[in-house]
């Protein structure tokens, strides 16, 4: 298969945020989804921070050894992303590209508090709708986005498909 367009990869991600949807999430869930996302980190190595908020309050954060600051600045534009437009960061990132508004221009967004890289992820609850934000910061965006997506995978025991930078 060759490479795919970026109307495909947005295509791919907006078909992930259809099916990566809860039936509830709570602080508890939170902590089950970070333990998730921290025990594959520690597996593979990933000099990742992670942060998962609830209705704008951090109920999870945890860095690996090799973040900082940096980190923190960037998951925070994330979430502020997330949190205003209700999209994961990475397909905000592919909007412009398939013809839909360039929120970055025009003053729309302030790109020193707003990101369009991926590894912020919506977390969507059935029948309610966005209730909190899947931050990770730490690896190039689309593996961000693509360690968001395992965590919630694997939570809710699913599979979707996934796109990196090469494809």
């Amino acid at each position: 298969m060759g490479k795919l367009s970026d109307k495909e990869k947005y295509d791919i991600l907006c078909k992930q945020e259809e099916e990566l949807r809860f039936e509830h999430f709570d602080n508890d869930d939170a902590w089950k989804l970070g333990k998730i996302l921290v025990k594959k980190a520690k597996e593979d190595k990933l000099p990742i921070a992670i942060d998962i908020q609830i209705n704008g309050y951090q109920v999870f954060r945890y860095g690996f050894a090799g973040t900082n600051g940096f980190n923190e600045i960037w998951l925070q534009r994330k979430i502020n992303s997330v949190n205003m437009i209700h999209r994961s960061t990475l397909r905000i990132h592919y909007m412009k590209s398939v013809g839909q508004d360039d929120l970055f221009v025009d003053g729309h967004l302030d790109p020193d508090e707003y990101s369009m890289m991926g590894g912020g992820f919506p977390i969507y609850v059935n029948g309610v709708g966005v209730v909190g934000v899947l931050s990770v910061s730490g690896l190039e965006h689309h593996e961000d986005h693509n360690t968001a997506v395992y965590g919630i995978c694997k939570f809710l025991g699913k599979e979707v498909k996934l796109i990196h930078a090469e494809s």
